[in-house]
Protein backbone atom coordinates (compact mmCIF):
# COMPACT_ATOMS: atom_id res chain seq x y z
CA UNK A 1 0.00 0.00 0.00
CA UNK A 2 1.23 3.57 -0.03
CA UNK A 3 1.20 4.41 -3.18
CA UNK A 4 1.14 7.98 -4.54
CA UNK A 5 -1.55 10.79 -3.06
CA UNK A 6 -2.92 13.50 -4.61
CA UNK A 7 -1.20 16.73 -3.72
CA UNK A 8 -4.38 18.15 -2.94
CA UNK A 9 -4.93 15.38 -0.61
CA UNK A 10 -1.33 16.57 0.92
CA UNK A 11 -2.13 19.99 1.02
CA UNK A 12 -5.13 19.56 3.20
CA UNK A 13 -3.57 16.95 5.69
CA UNK A 14 -1.00 19.48 6.20
CA UNK A 15 -3.33 21.99 6.80
CA UNK A 16 -5.19 20.25 9.68
CA UNK A 17 -4.03 21.45 13.13
CA UNK A 18 -4.56 17.80 13.95
CA UNK A 19 -2.02 15.40 13.54
CA UNK A 20 -2.91 12.66 11.03
CA UNK A 21 -0.92 9.60 11.30
CA UNK A 22 -2.00 6.28 8.70
CA UNK A 23 -0.12 2.80 8.72
CA UNK A 24 -0.26 -0.13 6.62
CA UNK A 25 -1.32 -3.64 7.51
CA UNK A 26 3.01 -4.47 8.36
CA UNK A 27 2.52 -0.85 10.62
CA UNK A 28 4.37 1.17 7.84
CA UNK A 29 3.85 4.64 8.45
CA UNK A 30 2.49 6.00 4.89
CA UNK A 31 0.63 9.35 5.94
CA UNK A 32 2.24 11.77 8.29
CA UNK A 33 1.15 15.14 8.13
CA UNK A 34 2.51 18.34 9.08
CA UNK A 35 0.94 18.28 12.35
CA UNK A 36 2.34 15.11 13.24
CA UNK A 37 5.77 15.92 12.72
CA UNK A 38 5.05 18.97 14.95
CA UNK A 39 3.99 17.57 18.01
CA UNK A 40 6.27 14.26 17.69
CA UNK A 41 9.16 16.50 16.91
CA UNK A 42 9.98 14.38 14.28
CA UNK A 43 10.63 14.88 10.38
CA UNK A 44 7.87 14.20 7.89
CA UNK A 45 10.76 12.67 5.70
CA UNK A 46 12.02 10.69 8.18
CA UNK A 47 8.93 9.34 9.15
CA UNK A 48 7.60 8.17 5.89
CA UNK A 49 7.92 4.75 5.41
CA UNK A 50 9.66 3.55 9.10
CA UNK A 51 7.88 1.35 11.23
CA UNK A 52 5.23 3.57 13.59
CA UNK A 53 6.97 1.59 16.60
CA UNK A 54 10.35 2.69 15.51
CA UNK A 55 8.75 6.33 15.32
CA UNK A 56 6.19 6.39 18.69
CA UNK A 57 7.20 3.61 20.80
CA UNK A 58 4.32 4.04 22.82
CA UNK A 59 1.28 4.33 20.41
CA UNK A 60 -1.62 2.13 20.69
CA UNK A 61 -2.54 2.71 17.08
CA UNK A 62 -1.02 -0.79 16.56
CA UNK A 63 -3.65 -2.62 18.31
CA UNK A 64 -6.84 -0.92 16.21
CA UNK A 65 -4.14 -3.23 13.71
CA UNK A 66 -5.17 -6.47 16.09
CA UNK A 67 -8.27 -6.13 16.74
CA UNK A 68 -9.36 -4.47 14.14
CA UNK A 69 -12.12 -1.82 15.99
CA UNK A 70 -11.81 1.69 16.73
CA UNK A 71 -10.83 3.58 19.49
CA UNK A 72 -11.55 6.99 20.36
CA UNK A 73 -10.70 9.85 22.81
CA UNK A 74 -7.75 7.64 23.81
CA UNK A 75 -4.81 10.11 25.94
CA UNK A 76 -1.32 9.24 24.85
CA UNK A 77 1.54 11.09 26.71
CA UNK A 78 3.82 12.49 23.95
CA UNK A 79 7.10 13.61 25.49
CA UNK A 80 6.07 16.27 27.97
CA UNK A 81 3.03 17.17 26.82
CA UNK A 82 -0.75 14.82 26.31
CA UNK A 83 -2.67 13.97 23.29
CA UNK A 84 -5.83 12.50 22.67
CA UNK A 85 -6.50 10.49 19.81
CA UNK A 86 -9.01 8.75 17.66
CA UNK A 87 -7.60 5.65 16.27
CA UNK A 88 -9.89 3.73 13.31
CA UNK A 89 -9.40 0.68 10.95
CA UNK A 90 -9.43 0.63 7.28
CA UNK A 91 -10.97 -1.31 4.79
CA UNK A 92 -11.04 -2.13 1.59
CA UNK A 93 -13.04 -4.89 0.34
CA UNK A 94 -14.05 -5.91 3.82
CA UNK A 95 -10.13 -6.47 4.41
CA UNK A 96 -8.44 -5.09 6.82
CA UNK A 97 -5.89 -2.86 5.30
CA UNK A 98 -4.30 -0.79 7.55
CA UNK A 99 -5.29 2.40 10.14
CA UNK A 100 -5.04 6.10 10.96
CA UNK A 101 -5.03 8.40 13.98
CA UNK A 102 -6.29 11.71 14.29
CA UNK A 103 -4.82 13.18 17.29
CA UNK A 104 -4.46 16.74 19.00
CA UNK A 105 -2.23 18.35 21.42
CA UNK A 106 -4.85 18.84 25.13
CA UNK A 107 -2.26 20.09 27.44
CA UNK A 108 -2.86 23.39 27.74
CA UNK A 109 -6.87 22.10 27.73
CA UNK A 110 -5.51 19.97 30.89
CA UNK A 111 -4.12 22.44 32.50
CA UNK A 112 -7.64 24.65 32.39
CA UNK A 113 -9.54 22.22 33.25
CA UNK A 114 -7.58 21.13 36.68
CA UNK A 115 -7.65 24.84 37.35
CA UNK A 116 -11.12 25.24 36.71
CA UNK A 117 -11.76 22.25 38.95
CA UNK A 118 -9.84 23.87 41.59
CA UNK A 119 -11.63 27.35 40.91
CA UNK A 120 -14.86 25.05 41.76
CA UNK A 121 -13.74 23.25 44.67
CA UNK A 122 -12.80 26.58 46.01
CA UNK A 123 -15.87 28.00 45.70
CA UNK A 124 -17.78 25.44 46.79
CA UNK A 125 -15.19 25.34 50.27
CA UNK A 126 -16.25 29.34 50.61
CA UNK A 127 -19.89 28.85 49.91
CA UNK A 128 -19.77 26.23 52.90
CA UNK A 129 -17.45 28.42 55.04
CA UNK A 130 -20.26 31.45 54.62
CA UNK A 131 -23.06 29.26 54.94
CA UNK A 132 -22.19 27.49 57.96
CA UNK A 133 -19.24 29.52 59.96
CA UNK A 134 -22.29 31.52 61.89
CA UNK A 135 -19.59 34.73 60.78
CA UNK A 136 -21.16 38.55 58.82
CA UNK A 137 -18.95 38.11 56.04
CA UNK A 138 -19.78 39.66 52.47
CA UNK A 139 -18.12 39.63 49.20
CA UNK A 140 -17.91 42.43 46.36
CA UNK A 141 -16.88 42.56 42.94
CA UNK A 142 -14.49 45.93 41.39
CA UNK A 143 -18.26 47.69 40.78
CA UNK A 144 -19.71 46.90 44.44
CA UNK A 145 -21.85 43.83 43.16
CA UNK A 146 -22.50 41.61 46.29
CA UNK A 147 -20.95 38.06 44.48
CA UNK A 148 -20.97 36.16 47.99
CA UNK A 149 -22.64 36.51 51.27
CA UNK A 150 -23.04 34.19 54.42
CA UNK A 151 -26.65 33.58 55.69
CA UNK A 152 -26.75 34.84 58.84
CA UNK A 153 -25.33 38.60 57.57
CA UNK A 154 -28.00 38.75 54.79
CA UNK A 155 -31.18 37.82 57.35
CA UNK A 156 -29.62 40.27 59.61
CA UNK A 157 -29.52 43.01 56.73
CA UNK A 158 -33.30 41.83 56.22
CA UNK A 159 -33.02 39.51 52.82
CA UNK A 160 -31.54 36.31 51.64
CA UNK A 161 -28.25 35.09 49.72
CA UNK A 162 -30.07 34.37 46.45
CA UNK A 163 -32.07 38.01 46.60
CA UNK A 164 -28.73 39.94 47.30
CA UNK A 165 -26.31 38.37 45.16
CA UNK A 166 -26.28 40.10 41.97
CA UNK A 167 -26.89 43.33 43.50
CA UNK A 168 -25.11 46.36 44.26
CA UNK A 169 -23.81 46.60 47.92
CA UNK A 170 -25.76 49.87 48.80
CA UNK A 171 -28.68 47.90 47.89
CA UNK A 172 -28.26 45.22 50.42
CA UNK A 173 -26.26 46.64 53.29
CA UNK A 174 -27.15 49.95 54.94
CA UNK A 175 -24.09 52.68 55.50
CA UNK A 176 -22.04 50.15 53.47
CA UNK A 177 -18.32 51.31 52.02
CA UNK A 178 -17.56 48.60 50.24
CA UNK A 179 -17.82 49.74 47.15
CA UNK A 180 -15.52 52.37 48.68
CA UNK A 181 -13.17 49.86 49.47
CA UNK A 182 -13.31 48.11 45.63
CA UNK A 183 -12.43 50.74 44.43
CA UNK A 184 -9.85 52.82 46.31
CA UNK A 185 -8.08 49.36 47.20
CA UNK A 186 -7.58 50.90 50.69
CA UNK A 187 -8.35 48.71 53.65
CA UNK A 188 -10.61 49.83 56.76
CA UNK A 189 -10.03 48.17 59.35
CA UNK A 190 -11.75 48.25 63.08
CA UNK A 191 -14.07 51.27 61.44
CA UNK A 192 -17.50 51.52 63.00
CA UNK A 193 -20.56 50.83 60.73
CA UNK A 194 -23.88 51.20 61.95
CA UNK A 195 -27.02 49.05 60.42
CA UNK A 196 -30.36 48.88 61.42
CA UNK A 197 -29.70 50.65 64.67
CA UNK A 198 -26.70 48.84 65.91
CA UNK A 199 -23.34 49.97 66.10
CA UNK A 200 -21.09 47.03 64.88
CA UNK A 201 -17.05 47.30 64.16
CA UNK A 202 -16.35 45.57 60.78
CA UNK A 203 -13.09 45.11 58.25
CA UNK A 204 -13.34 45.92 54.66
CA UNK A 205 -10.04 44.48 52.87
CA UNK A 206 -9.59 44.41 49.11
CA UNK A 207 -8.91 41.56 46.97
CA UNK A 208 -6.25 41.96 44.24
CA UNK A 209 -5.61 39.88 40.83
CA UNK A 210 -1.94 41.00 41.31
CA UNK A 211 -1.66 44.73 41.10
CA UNK A 212 -5.41 45.12 39.95
CA UNK A 213 -8.04 45.36 42.35
CA UNK A 214 -10.97 42.99 41.55
CA UNK A 215 -13.27 43.33 44.80
CA UNK A 216 -13.57 43.51 47.99
CA UNK A 217 -14.44 41.25 51.24
CA UNK A 218 -15.99 42.91 54.59
CA UNK A 219 -16.25 41.05 57.67
CA UNK A 220 -18.51 42.14 60.91
CA UNK A 221 -15.36 41.97 63.31
CA UNK A 222 -17.81 42.54 66.71
CA UNK A 223 -22.02 42.73 66.34
CA UNK A 224 -21.72 45.12 68.66
CA UNK A 225 -19.55 47.56 70.37
CA UNK A 226 -19.86 46.19 74.05
CA UNK A 227 -18.51 42.66 72.48
CA UNK A 228 -15.50 45.08 71.73
CA UNK A 229 -15.12 46.85 74.97
CA UNK A 230 -15.32 43.45 76.80
CA UNK A 231 -12.33 41.94 74.91
CA UNK A 232 -10.61 44.80 75.46
CA UNK A 233 -11.00 44.61 79.00
CA UNK A 234 -9.78 40.87 78.91
CA UNK A 235 -7.07 41.48 77.16
CA UNK A 236 -5.93 44.30 79.44
CA UNK A 237 -6.57 42.07 82.59
CA UNK A 238 -3.76 39.60 80.80
CA UNK A 239 -1.65 42.18 79.91
CA UNK A 240 -1.79 42.61 83.48
CA UNK A 241 -1.33 38.95 84.52
CA UNK A 242 1.66 38.12 82.10
CA UNK A 243 3.50 40.89 83.43
CA UNK A 244 2.37 40.21 87.13
CA UNK A 245 3.77 36.48 86.47
CA UNK A 246 7.23 37.94 84.21
CA UNK A 247 7.82 39.59 87.28
CA UNK A 248 7.49 36.66 89.25
CA UNK A 249 9.47 34.44 87.11
CA UNK A 250 12.41 37.04 87.15
CA UNK A 251 11.93 37.08 90.99
CA UNK A 252 12.11 33.19 91.71
CA UNK A 253 14.47 32.63 88.66
CA UNK A 254 16.85 35.58 88.26
CA UNK A 255 18.77 38.28 89.96
CA UNK A 256 17.82 39.14 93.74
CA UNK A 257 19.75 42.13 93.39
CA UNK A 258 19.48 45.41 90.88
CA UNK A 259 21.78 48.45 90.81
CA UNK A 260 19.29 50.04 93.66
CA UNK A 261 20.59 47.78 95.85
CA UNK A 262 23.90 48.80 95.37
CA UNK A 263 24.52 51.33 97.65
CA UNK A 264 27.35 54.14 97.66
CA UNK A 265 27.54 57.36 96.15
CA UNK A 266 31.40 58.40 96.24
CA UNK A 267 33.43 58.45 92.98
CA UNK A 268 34.90 55.12 92.66
CA UNK A 269 31.88 53.22 93.86
CA UNK A 270 29.90 55.45 90.92
CA UNK A 271 32.28 54.81 88.45
CA UNK A 272 32.14 50.76 88.73
CA UNK A 273 28.46 50.82 88.70
CA UNK A 274 28.11 53.10 85.38
CA UNK A 275 30.41 50.77 83.72
CA UNK A 276 28.44 48.01 85.01
CA UNK A 277 25.19 49.90 83.72
CA UNK A 278 26.89 50.21 80.42
CA UNK A 279 27.87 46.38 79.83
CA UNK A 280 24.30 45.54 81.27
CA UNK A 281 22.99 46.63 77.60
CA UNK A 282 25.35 44.20 75.90
CA UNK A 283 25.25 40.39 75.61
CA UNK A 284 29.02 40.45 75.85
CA UNK A 285 31.44 38.52 78.58
CA UNK A 286 31.39 40.85 81.58
CA UNK A 287 34.89 39.77 84.55
CA UNK A 288 34.28 41.34 87.46
CA UNK A 289 37.47 42.10 89.47
CA UNK A 290 38.12 42.94 93.28
CA UNK A 291 38.74 41.81 96.60
CA UNK A 292 37.01 39.65 98.44
CA UNK A 293 33.90 40.98 100.05
CA UNK A 294 33.39 44.15 97.76
CA UNK A 295 30.29 42.61 96.47
CA UNK A 296 30.91 41.21 92.80
CA UNK A 297 28.21 39.14 93.15
CA UNK A 298 25.81 42.14 94.05
CA UNK A 299 26.91 43.50 90.67
CA UNK A 300 26.33 40.51 88.31
CA UNK A 301 22.71 39.94 89.88
CA UNK A 302 22.42 43.91 88.69
CA UNK A 303 23.59 43.40 85.04
CA UNK A 304 21.65 40.10 84.60
CA UNK A 305 18.65 42.27 86.21
CA UNK A 306 19.38 45.49 84.11
CA UNK A 307 19.78 43.55 80.86
CA UNK A 308 18.29 41.63 78.10
CA UNK A 309 18.11 38.37 79.57
CA UNK A 310 16.46 39.46 82.71
CA UNK A 311 13.58 37.10 82.28
CA UNK A 312 15.72 34.22 82.18
CA UNK A 313 17.38 32.35 84.38
CA UNK A 314 20.18 33.77 86.55
CA UNK A 315 22.38 30.54 87.94
CA UNK A 316 25.77 30.84 90.03
CA UNK A 317 28.58 28.77 90.82
CA UNK A 318 31.31 29.03 93.10
CA UNK A 319 34.32 27.83 91.29
CA UNK A 320 36.39 27.46 94.40
CA UNK A 321 33.94 26.05 96.55
CA UNK A 322 33.35 23.08 94.46
CA UNK A 323 35.43 20.07 94.22
CA UNK A 324 37.79 19.77 91.29
CA UNK A 325 36.62 16.00 91.06
CA UNK A 326 32.68 17.25 91.03
CA UNK A 327 33.10 20.52 89.27
CA UNK A 328 32.72 19.13 85.68
CA UNK A 329 29.52 17.56 86.18
CA UNK A 330 28.06 20.27 88.28
CA UNK A 331 28.87 22.24 85.11
CA UNK A 332 28.38 19.89 82.48
CA UNK A 333 25.64 17.65 84.30
CA UNK A 334 25.63 13.99 82.96
CA UNK A 335 23.33 11.02 81.63
CA UNK A 336 21.54 8.17 84.03
CA UNK A 337 24.54 6.07 84.74
CA UNK A 338 27.49 8.01 83.42
CA UNK A 339 29.38 6.83 86.67
CA UNK A 340 28.68 5.07 89.68
CA UNK A 341 25.87 7.13 92.14
CA UNK A 342 24.70 8.86 88.97
CA UNK A 343 21.03 10.45 89.59
CA UNK A 344 18.20 8.31 87.88
CA UNK A 345 17.44 10.29 84.71
CA UNK A 346 20.74 12.40 84.79
CA UNK A 347 21.34 15.64 85.76
CA UNK A 348 21.23 18.95 83.79
CA UNK A 349 24.35 20.90 84.13
CA UNK A 350 24.96 24.63 85.38
CA UNK A 351 24.98 25.66 81.56
CA UNK A 352 21.66 23.92 80.93
CA UNK A 353 19.89 25.60 83.41
CA UNK A 354 21.52 29.06 82.45
CA UNK A 355 19.67 28.73 79.32
CA UNK A 356 18.42 31.95 77.98
CA UNK A 357 19.95 33.60 81.01
CA UNK A 358 23.34 34.23 82.59
CA UNK A 359 25.41 31.84 84.10
CA UNK A 360 27.76 33.72 86.81
CA UNK A 361 30.98 31.74 87.47
CA UNK A 362 32.61 33.71 90.84
CA UNK A 363 36.10 32.92 91.59
CA UNK A 364 36.87 31.39 88.17
CA UNK A 365 40.46 32.01 88.99
CA UNK A 366 40.41 28.91 91.03
CA UNK A 367 39.07 26.95 88.21
CA UNK A 368 41.43 23.43 87.55
CA UNK A 369 43.55 23.72 84.37
CA UNK A 370 41.49 20.72 82.56
CA UNK A 371 38.18 22.33 83.34
CA UNK A 372 39.36 25.85 82.08
CA UNK A 373 39.93 23.88 78.81
CA UNK A 374 36.56 22.76 78.30
CA UNK A 375 35.20 26.09 79.55
CA UNK A 376 36.58 27.51 76.78
CA UNK A 377 35.75 25.26 74.52
CA UNK A 378 31.71 26.05 75.51
CA UNK A 379 32.50 29.53 75.09
CA UNK A 380 33.55 29.47 71.24
CA UNK A 381 31.26 26.37 70.13
CA UNK A 382 28.51 27.21 72.38
CA UNK A 383 27.74 23.76 73.23
CA UNK A 384 28.18 21.10 75.80
CA UNK A 385 28.49 18.00 76.16
CA UNK A 386 26.59 16.13 79.21
CA UNK A 387 28.95 13.25 81.17
CA UNK A 388 27.84 9.94 79.97
CA UNK A 389 25.85 11.31 77.24
CA UNK A 390 26.33 11.12 73.53
CA UNK A 391 25.29 14.41 71.59
CA UNK A 392 26.24 18.37 72.18
CA UNK A 393 23.24 20.33 73.61
CA UNK A 394 23.42 23.94 71.89
CA UNK A 395 23.54 27.09 75.00
CA UNK A 396 22.59 30.37 74.61
CA UNK A 397 23.71 32.34 77.96
CA UNK A 398 25.32 35.12 79.26
CA UNK A 399 28.63 34.72 81.20
CA UNK A 400 29.47 36.67 84.08
CA UNK A 401 33.06 35.85 85.71
CA UNK A 402 34.61 37.07 88.94
CA UNK A 403 38.09 36.59 90.48
CA UNK A 404 39.39 38.25 93.49
CA UNK A 405 43.22 37.44 91.59
CA UNK A 406 45.57 38.46 89.47
CA UNK A 407 45.10 36.62 86.40
CA UNK A 408 47.63 37.91 84.36
CA UNK A 409 49.94 36.96 86.47
CA UNK A 410 48.37 33.78 86.81
CA UNK A 411 48.39 33.49 83.17
CA UNK A 412 52.39 34.24 83.19
CA UNK A 413 52.24 31.32 85.78
CA UNK A 414 51.09 29.12 83.66
CA UNK A 415 48.31 28.15 86.10
CA UNK A 416 45.47 30.05 84.20
CA UNK A 417 44.81 29.68 79.94
CA UNK A 418 45.66 32.99 78.21
CA UNK A 419 43.18 31.93 75.31
CA UNK A 420 40.37 31.35 78.36
CA UNK A 421 41.68 35.02 80.05
CA UNK A 422 41.01 37.23 77.01
CA UNK A 423 37.70 35.10 76.15
CA UNK A 424 36.64 36.27 79.65
CA UNK A 425 38.37 39.38 79.93
CA UNK A 426 36.19 40.97 77.36
CA UNK A 427 34.45 43.75 79.69
CA UNK A 428 36.49 43.80 82.62
CA UNK A 429 35.19 46.03 85.78
CA UNK A 430 36.79 46.52 88.99
CA UNK A 431 34.64 46.77 92.20
CA UNK A 432 36.61 49.26 94.24
CA UNK A 433 37.35 48.38 98.09
CA UNK A 434 36.23 49.76 100.63
CA UNK A 435 38.93 51.65 101.95
CA UNK A 436 38.77 53.63 98.65
CA UNK A 437 35.10 54.70 99.15
CA UNK A 438 34.88 54.88 103.07
CA UNK A 439 32.57 58.35 102.16
CA UNK A 440 30.37 55.59 101.37
CA UNK A 441 30.29 53.56 104.63
CA UNK A 442 28.37 55.86 106.64
CA UNK A 443 25.27 55.17 104.30
CA UNK A 444 26.32 51.05 103.54
CA UNK A 445 25.84 50.84 107.09
CA UNK A 446 23.04 52.42 107.52
CA UNK A 447 21.07 50.06 104.72
CA UNK A 448 22.88 46.94 105.98
CA UNK A 449 21.05 47.89 109.66
CA UNK A 450 17.67 48.56 107.87
CA UNK A 451 17.55 45.14 106.62
CA UNK A 452 19.02 43.43 109.62
CA UNK A 453 15.86 45.06 111.34
CA UNK A 454 13.33 44.13 108.31
CA UNK A 455 14.45 40.62 108.66
CA UNK A 456 14.78 39.92 112.37
CA UNK A 457 12.02 42.66 113.17
CA UNK A 458 13.59 44.09 116.03
CA UNK A 459 13.94 48.64 115.80
CA UNK A 460 17.04 49.37 113.56
CA UNK A 461 19.74 50.03 115.05
CA UNK A 462 22.13 53.42 114.95
CA UNK A 463 25.61 54.64 114.46
CA UNK A 464 27.30 57.04 117.10
CA UNK A 465 29.41 58.96 116.15
CA UNK A 466 32.27 57.81 117.65
CA UNK A 467 31.61 54.17 116.22
CA UNK A 468 31.28 55.87 112.85
CA UNK A 469 35.02 57.14 113.02
CA UNK A 470 36.27 54.05 114.50
CA UNK A 471 34.59 52.62 111.07
CA UNK A 472 35.91 55.09 109.25
CA UNK A 473 39.64 54.38 110.52
CA UNK A 474 39.58 50.85 109.79
CA UNK A 475 41.27 49.30 106.30
CA UNK A 476 38.70 47.17 106.36
CA UNK A 477 40.55 44.12 104.64
CA UNK A 478 37.07 41.75 104.41
CA UNK A 479 35.48 44.70 102.64
CA UNK A 480 31.94 45.14 103.04
CA UNK A 481 31.43 41.62 104.01
CA UNK A 482 33.65 42.06 106.75
CA UNK A 483 31.52 45.19 107.72
CA UNK A 484 28.47 43.33 107.52
CA UNK A 485 29.47 40.33 109.78
CA UNK A 486 30.87 43.30 112.72
CA UNK A 487 27.21 45.34 112.22
CA UNK A 488 25.52 41.85 112.16
CA UNK A 489 27.82 40.96 115.50
CA UNK A 490 27.18 44.60 117.19
CA UNK A 491 23.62 43.89 117.14
CA UNK A 492 23.52 40.49 118.18
CA UNK A 493 25.88 41.61 121.36
CA UNK A 494 24.48 45.21 121.82
CA UNK A 495 20.81 45.65 123.93
CA UNK A 496 21.24 49.52 123.16
CA UNK A 497 20.07 51.68 120.24
CA UNK A 498 22.93 53.02 119.87
CA UNK A 499 25.79 51.03 118.73
CA UNK A 500 29.06 52.17 120.58
CA UNK A 501 32.52 51.27 119.35
CA UNK A 502 32.78 48.67 122.48
CA UNK A 503 29.76 45.95 120.71
CA UNK A 504 32.44 45.41 117.92
CA UNK A 505 35.47 43.32 118.13
CA UNK A 506 38.67 44.35 120.08
CA UNK A 507 41.56 44.66 117.11
CA UNK A 508 39.02 47.76 115.59
CA UNK A 509 39.35 49.71 118.41
CA UNK A 510 42.99 50.38 117.84
CA UNK A 511 41.73 52.07 114.82
CA UNK A 512 40.25 54.70 117.19
CA UNK A 513 43.42 55.85 118.25
CA UNK A 514 44.53 59.25 116.37
CA UNK A 515 40.93 59.63 115.95
CA UNK A 516 39.38 60.41 119.19
CA UNK A 517 42.47 60.02 122.30
CA UNK A 518 40.67 57.67 124.65
CA UNK A 519 39.68 58.96 127.99
CA UNK A 520 38.52 62.39 126.80
CA UNK A 521 34.78 62.93 126.42
CA UNK A 522 32.58 60.94 124.73
CA UNK A 523 35.82 58.47 123.59
CA UNK A 524 35.48 55.13 125.01
CA UNK A 525 36.90 53.03 127.37
CA UNK A 526 38.97 50.29 126.12
CA UNK A 527 39.48 48.25 129.06
CA UNK A 528 42.19 45.43 129.22
CA UNK A 529 44.16 47.40 125.93
CA UNK A 530 46.95 49.23 125.68
CA UNK A 531 46.36 52.77 125.69
CA UNK A 532 49.64 53.73 123.28
CA UNK A 533 49.24 54.13 119.81
CA UNK A 534 51.63 51.45 118.95
CA UNK A 535 50.69 49.65 115.11
CA UNK A 536 48.14 47.28 115.73
CA UNK A 537 50.54 44.16 114.64
CA UNK A 538 50.97 42.34 111.05
CA UNK A 539 47.60 41.75 109.22
CA UNK A 540 47.48 38.00 109.73
CA UNK A 541 47.73 38.51 113.92
CA UNK A 542 44.56 41.37 113.66
CA UNK A 543 42.65 38.69 111.64
CA UNK A 544 43.13 35.60 113.54
CA UNK A 545 42.43 37.98 117.11
CA UNK A 546 39.03 39.09 115.10
CA UNK A 547 38.48 35.98 114.33
CA UNK A 548 38.73 34.76 117.63
CA UNK A 549 36.77 37.50 118.91
CA UNK A 550 33.91 37.29 116.87
CA UNK A 551 33.76 33.39 117.08
CA UNK A 552 33.74 33.69 121.45
CA UNK A 553 30.67 36.40 120.69
CA UNK A 554 28.89 33.93 119.22
CA UNK A 555 29.13 31.24 121.58
CA UNK A 556 28.11 33.52 123.69
CA UNK A 557 25.51 35.05 122.06
CA UNK A 558 24.19 31.65 121.70
CA UNK A 559 24.57 29.71 124.94
CA UNK A 560 27.72 27.46 123.61
CA UNK A 561 25.12 26.42 120.67
CA UNK A 562 28.19 25.46 118.07
CA UNK A 563 25.97 24.64 115.71
CA UNK A 564 23.66 28.16 116.20
CA UNK A 565 27.18 30.23 116.36
CA UNK A 566 28.46 28.50 112.95
CA UNK A 567 24.99 29.86 111.59
CA UNK A 568 25.51 33.37 113.45
CA UNK A 569 28.48 33.77 111.98
CA UNK A 570 27.96 31.94 108.03
CA UNK A 571 30.08 29.71 108.08
CA UNK A 572 30.14 25.68 108.09
CA UNK A 573 29.46 24.20 111.31
CA UNK A 574 32.91 21.62 109.93
CA UNK A 575 34.65 25.29 109.43
CA UNK A 576 33.46 26.52 112.97
CA UNK A 577 35.10 23.48 114.79
CA UNK A 578 38.49 23.52 112.81
CA UNK A 579 38.75 27.28 114.05
CA UNK A 580 37.69 26.51 117.48
CA UNK A 581 40.63 24.11 117.45
CA UNK A 582 43.17 26.42 116.07
CA UNK A 583 42.74 29.70 118.56
CA UNK A 584 42.43 26.88 121.53
CA UNK A 585 38.91 27.59 122.44
CA UNK A 586 37.57 25.18 124.39
CA UNK A 587 33.87 24.85 125.80
CA UNK A 588 31.58 27.53 126.70
CA UNK A 589 32.94 31.51 126.32
CA UNK A 590 35.09 32.51 130.11
CA UNK A 591 36.27 28.99 130.23
CA UNK A 592 40.05 28.51 130.25
CA UNK A 593 41.59 25.88 128.48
Amino acid sequence: MGGDSEPILGRVLDSMANGVIAIDREGTIFVFNAAAARLLGVEKGKALGKKLLSIVPNSGLVNVLRTGEAETGRPQPVGARTVIANRAPMFRDGELIGAVSVFQDVTEMEKMSRELDSTRALVRTLEEVLAGAGEWMVVVDASGIVTMISEEYAEFNGTTVADAVGKHATQVIENTRMHVVAKTGVAEIGERQTIHGRALIVNRIPLRDGDRVIGAYGRVVFKTVEQLRKLASKMNLLESKVKYYEEELTHLRGARYTFGSIVGAGVAITAAKEEAERASRTDSTVLLRGETGTGKELFAHAIHAAGPRRAGPFIKLNCAAVPAELLESELFGYEEGAFTGARRGGKPGKFELAAGGTLFLDEIGDMPLPMQAKLLRVLQEKEVDRLGGTGSLRVDLRLIAATARNLEEMVGQGTFRADLFYRVNVIPIRIPPLREHPEDLGAIAEAFLARLSADTGEPKRQLSAELLDVLRAYSWPGNVRELQNGLERAVAMSPREILRPEHFPAHLLRFAHGVREVGTPGAPELEGEETSSKAPGSLASVKAEAERSAILSALAAVGGNRTRAAELLRIHRVKLHEKIKRYGIAGPPGQKK
